[in-house]
């Protein structure tokens, strides 16, 4: 994947190491209130510049911890994105059956039954249960899966003819904006992206607190 731009700059220039802000900011501020000012009164030079320079010392020195601030967010967003694109990754290259109990386990730890279904005969994968919740839940694993509202609507018609209490679809790729409308307001959960990342370190955590257990 080659790197960004923005403005026709590469994306690393916009992102400098935190302690560099840090730095500049200590550095202007001690040139602008004690450094300047004194070169002023001794060589008679730069007083105009040495008063304001005194007065405008905090403010330049919080302009750069600022610029601190936004390197810190650019370079944490920057590795949420790859940390998110690596765990679809893995999900992506999961055999069907593998991915199933992936998806089984997930919501196991939120504390449903699961009911593996017909899909040749439903089109459903799975039927969770939880006291009186009956939800029917359908996934697809493939990025290139981009999720229509037809497929929504046709699984909420399902969910409506078989009195279910609501329905979930889950992908490793993305909905389209109709589909996204079609869901607002009704018992459709559409898991994709941050939330099917955060299934999977939940399962992975589940999983290695059980290694860590004696037995």
């Amino acid at each position: 994947m080659g790197k960004g731009t923005i403005s026709g700059l590469p994306e690393e220039w916009l992102e400098p190491p935190w302690w560099l802000g840090v730095v500049l900011a200590v550095l202007a501020y001690v040139l602008l209130k004690w450094v300047i000012p004194a070169v002023a009164v001794t060589t008679g030079l730069l007083k105009p510049v040495a008063s304001t320079g005194q007065a405008s010392a905090a403010y330049v020195g919080a302009l750069f911890l600022a610029l601190t601030g936004l390197s810190l967010i650019l370079a944490y967003r920057r590795r949420r994105a790859l940390e998110l694109e690596t765990s679809l990754a893995t999900l992506r290259a999961m055999s069907r059956e593998r991915f199933a109990h992936f998806a089984a386990a997930a919501f196991q730890s939120e504390g449903y039954a699961i009911t593996h279904a017909d899909r040749r005969d439903s089109g459903i994968d799975f039927v969770l249960t939880r006291g009186a919740e009956r939800v029917l839940v359908q996934y697809r694993r493939w990025r290139s899966d981009r999720i229509e509202d037809v497929v929504l609507r046709e699984l909420h018609d399902r969910m409506i003819g078989e009195s279910a209490s609501g329905c979930v679809y889950v992908t490793a790729g993305d909905y389209t904006a109709e589909a996204l409308r079609y869901a607002a307001g009704k018992p459709l959960r559409l898991i994709a992206g941050r939330e099917l990342e955060r299934m999977l370190r939940r399962v992975e955590y589940a999983a290695g607190s059980s290694e860590a257990s004696p037995a």
